[in-house]
């Protein structure tokens, strides 16, 4: 028997009766003279029951197997710096100089320190694989495969003591002129209007605000493949197959950023509190064909096994941006809006687009087969998506500040911050342990 992938053919079973017609042969030439001295008349020889193997009884064309994945994934994207802290002469954080430093997002000069991505902790997940041979030769087959891994977060907090220490800001360059608090002498305007300029919005300042910072990534990551499988090749170690079908591949990522602010006792800010939040989620969804070929090599019960496969497609990606605000105080009406830090009306709402993506995938593994029909593996995994949407890509550091909290009073922005739309790619990869059956 083959084991789970078909059966050899039965020998011919004439050639056992080889030898011993070869003995009756050498019998006569032994004895010639008593072979031809005489006439004599010899009775046909009976004949060898043929050497008859009896085929196993036809096993099930199901097969199938399932497995555990721990895989990484390419980092979320940080393209701006969003958490700063800085001395009260660079307002806690203004990106003006080295004196400031970047605590979360991506660098910018001259100010000091960033990182231009987040990186994930490992995903687990699982994989199904579902298979039937449409032939006794096992020659041909269709075959179902889905995988889905868990979804990770990752949480990133700056916050301040209850004086206000250390001094921390969600910098921005700010891109519209705006009045503090909407006060201002008009007849004067150049003495109170702040922008363009480097700015910031506060989280602590220290004996007035005391806050925290808080940045959420999330992510997850499914697929599903739908395939005929065909032998090219069947030796007697060696098999070669070709694959050909469909596949679809879902990525869903989200980041979001939350000041919390509140005032200190005896300052200007004493009795005030607020919470901004920035919203930004994005989905792909890819639908490719492919072709692809899968070879494996025998030796006894161990299998190695090497898959490679490309699918061309669409790749469909949406991205969703909502910002808000909440603002409160003993001295005011409270108040809320659709004004974050980085979502504002300008950039907040849904759009989508088609983009044309190319998924190549290679697997490699090895088995041990305990039995003809069960094989145990062990695998690594490589899966790449040649275009996607991700979150941290679509944040635009140009924005009107003086919209959060309503400071300047003003009617909002319709082209600041911008609406952006960058894709990049992404990649998976990692390991998988399984068992692989044949029905």
């Amino acid at each position: 028997m083959r084991g789970i992938f078909g059966r050899r053919p039965i020998r011919s079973p004439w050639r056992r009766s080889a030898p011993a017609l070869g003995g009756l042969v050498l019998g006569l030439l032994a004895t010639p003279g008593a072979a031809w001295s005489q006439a004599q008349t010899f009775a046909p020889a009976p004949t060898p029951a043929p050497d008859v193997r009896l085929a196993a009884p036809p096993s099930s064309r199901l097969y199938g197997g399932v497995e555990y994945l721990y895989w990484w994934v390419k980092d979320a994207p940080l393209s701006v710096p969003l958490i700063s802290t800085g001395p009260v002469a660079n307002k806690e954080g203004f990106l003006i100089n080295s004196a400031s430093t970047i605590l979360y997002g991506a660098p910018f000069s001259p100010a000091t320190g960033g990182n231009n991505a987040q990186s994930f902790p490992g995903f687990s997940g699982s994989r199904v694989t579902l298979g039937y041979w449409l032939d006794d030769l096992r020659s041909t087959a269709l075959e179902a495969s889905g995988f889905v891994l868990q979804s990770r977060t990752t949480t990133y907090t700056a916050s301040s003591n209850s004086a206000g220490s250390p001094g921390i800001r969600i910098p921005v360059y700010d891109s519209v002129p705006y009045a503090p608090g909407g006060r201002c002498d008009m007849a004067n305007p150049s003495v109170c209007l702040v922008g363009p300029t480097e700015d910031g919005l506060p989280v602590a300042i220290p004996n007035e605000l005391y806050g925290s910072a808080v940045a959420i990534n999330t992510l997850q990551l499914w697929g599903l493949d739908l395939s005929g499988v065909r032998k090219i090749y069947d030796g007697p170690n060696w098999d070669i197959s070709a694959i050909a079908g469909l596949r679809y591949l879902g990525l869903d990522e989200g980041f979001s950023l939350t000041d919390n602010l509140n005032g200190i006792a005896g300052s200007a800010f004493n009795g005030q509190s607020g919470v901004e939040t920035d919203s930004f989620k994005t989905s792909n969804h890819f639908y490719g064909a492919g072709l692809g070929l899968r070879g494996s090599y025998t030796l006894g019960s161990l299998v190695a096994e090497m898959t490679g496969r490309v699918a061309l497609g669409v790749s469909h990606e949406a991205l969703s941006v909502q910002g808000s605000y909440v603002d409160q105080g003993a001295s005011f009406v409270a108040s809320s809006g659709p004004y974050g830090v980085f979502a504002m009306p300008a950039n907040e709402g849904q759009r989508s687009a088609n983009k044309f993506a190319v998924v190549p995938e290679v697997q490699v593994k090895l088995g041990y087969n305990l039995t003809p029909n069960v094989r145990l593996t062990v695998g690594y995994s490589f899966l790449y998506d040649s275009n996607v949407i991700r979150p941290g890509d679509q944040i635009d550091r140009n924005v009107p500040k003086g919209q959060t909290f309503q400071q300047d009073g003003t009617s909002p922005s319709t082209t600041s911050p911008a609406r952006l739309f960058r894709t990049t790619d992404f990649f998976v990869q990692g390991l998988s342990t399984g068992v692989s059956v044949a029905f």
